[in-house]
């Protein structure tokens, strides 16, 4: 009797006590039980909890300790843990078990250099950022980064006021910065279903003017190939771009980019100028700021041109800048690939657009190329028009009642302002295709009149650069809507980091 007494006198309230800590504990072990602790449902309980008593020596309030665990999430996401090889991948044991060994000392030796990471951030010293390589670190895991910020904003708003933005700042050792804008791909659209991308294609063949005979499906192609992985469009002078703008961040190629907000004081010299204009359209830079979601910056700043791109699916992570950008990679790599486009409209007899949906109107040529490099750079454009001119003249030869015009293309916007970054005088994507040595044997073969350089009133606003986000947001609304169910939205699912 007196051991029951005992016990119900010291066990319970210990139990209570325990009951107490561990709900003071649980925002943070929730969300290291959401993350990094997900594998092993039975141990990771005990694993988080004993994780954040090794926190304690950082701060012992509720906000202090899961700003621990936010710090020690982030430094596992920029930082991945080696993967395990897998057993049946190989034909001989030996090897297998060799290569685990190696992955076990990598580990070993991750786990050092994350737990030496983490104590950094955590006591603010002077080592408190996230070192990576290359912006590719980031764009590489951006599904991971937008669940971490899923569970951050699930719960835990008593502790965490701005759950879209990292703890920790970031430094990007080589990164490439544009004046670009990119757009949503169909493949972000699509969630990389290449089905959906191809059932997507021969609805919009079905929807261009059966008049057009064989241009149809050629139109439709460029269309949706151009759009696939998502062109860039240069920031322009227009009324749209006047605000704040974002700048394009990437590594190894435009689809590997993420947006880049920099305040005014802050920016990066502008691309590189020569023969009296900007010869290439991207510059390694080392950047520092803050990774957050493009929810979380002040749309009323921001330009109405990149707005809507903003919204887009495959738009969802951004880095604003903590610190001036003016310190040149150490590394001298001079490439960057993005698509170089041009886009010709189709224009009845009147020289007007055929249809009042611009891209039924389009005709997207493109190269895929290095923009970092200026002969590369101007050698793909002149092989781009000369590509163009031999697809203009079938066209104008099989179809007589058809006038093709120029609307805009990645150095010039077409709405009648000149882009920031201009090319330098004949260097353009316009006045490489309008060649005078072309012109003249149009003239000479009765076709020079039905070439246009420009769209004329409301047609060429309509399909000018700046107006691309809006024309190819209205797009894909209704390419998906026309192809089967919404995709999935990936702001609300629980999608966990691994």
């Amino acid at each position: 009797m007196e051991i029951v007494d005992t016990l119900f006198q010291v066990g319970l309230p210990t139990l209570a006590g325990l009951f107490v800590f561990l709900a003071y504990l649980r925002p943070t072990i929730r969300l290291l039980n959401r993350t990094i602790h997900r594998r092993f449902k039975i141990t990771r309980l005990v694993r988080a909890t004993w994780m954040v008593l090794t926190f304690l020596s950082y701060g012992r309030s509720r906000t202090e300790l899961y700003r621990a665990a936010c710090m020690r999430v982030e430094a596992e996401l920029l930082h991945p843990r080696p993967e395990r090889p897998d057993r049946w991948e190989y034909r001989r044991r030996s090897d297998f078990r060799l290569d685990l060994e190696d992955y076990r000392k990598s580990l070993r030796e991750w786990h050092r250099k994350i737990d030496l990471l983490a104590d950094n951030l955590m006591r603010k010293s002077d080592k408190n950022k996230i070192v990576v390589d290359t912006c590719f670190a980031i764009s590489d895991v951006q599904d991971e980064i937008m669940g971490y910020f899923r569970v951050r904003l699930a719960e835990n708003a008593k502790v965490d006021a701005n759950p879209e933005v990292f703890m920790s700042e970031v430094h990007v050792q080589e990164a490439f910065v544009a004046p670009l804008q990119l757009l949503s791909g169909l493949l972000g659209k699509y969630d990389e279903d290449w089905p959906k991308l191809i059932e997507g294609h021969r609805a919009t063949v079905d929807e261009l003017d059966d008049s057009l005979g064989d241009i149809r499906s050629f139109q439709a192609f460029l269309f949706t190939c151009w759009l696939t992985w998502g062109p860039s469009i240069p920031f322009g002078t227009c009324k749209r771009w006047g605000g704040h703008n974002v700048m394009q961040l990437g590594y190894g190629d435009e689809s590997n980019s993420i947006s880049l907000a920099v305040r005014s004081a802050d920016e990066p010299h502008p691309p590189r100028v020569a023969r009296g204009g900007h010869v290439v359209l991207a510059e390694g830079w080392q950047v520092t700021g803050v990774i957050k979601t493009t929810a979380a910056l002040d749309r009323l700043k921001l330009c109405s041109a990149q707005t809507e791109v903003l919204r887009g699916e495959q738009n969802q992570l951004m880095l604003e800048a903590s610190a001036p950008i003016n310190a040149p990679s150490e590394a001298e790599s001079i490439y960057y690939s993005a698509y170089i486009w041009v886009i010709i409209v189709l224009c009845d007899a009147d020289g007007r657009p055929r249809h009042s949906e611009p891209w039924k109107n389009m005709l997207t040529f493109f190269e895929h190329g290095n923009v970092a490099d200026d002969s590369t750079y101007l050698m793909l454009k002149r092989q781009l028009a000369s590509k163009v001119r031999t697809s203009l003249e079938s066209i104008l030869h099989e179809h007589p009642d058809l006038i093709l015009s120029f609307a805009c293309a990645i150095d010039e916007c077409g709405c009648g302002e000149p882009i920031r970054y201009p090319a330098p005088p004949g260097e353009s994507m316009r006045e490489l295709l309008f060649a005078e040595s072309w012109l003249t044997r149009l003239d000479a073969e009765g076709r020079r009149d039905r070439m246009r350089t420009a769209l004329t009133g409301k047609a060429r606003v309509a399909h000018a650069a700046c107006k691309l986000p809006n024309t190819v947001s209205g797009y894909q609304k209704d390419q998906v809507s026309r192809t089967g169910p919404q995709p999935i939205d990936r702001r609300y699912p629980e999608v966990l980091v691994g």
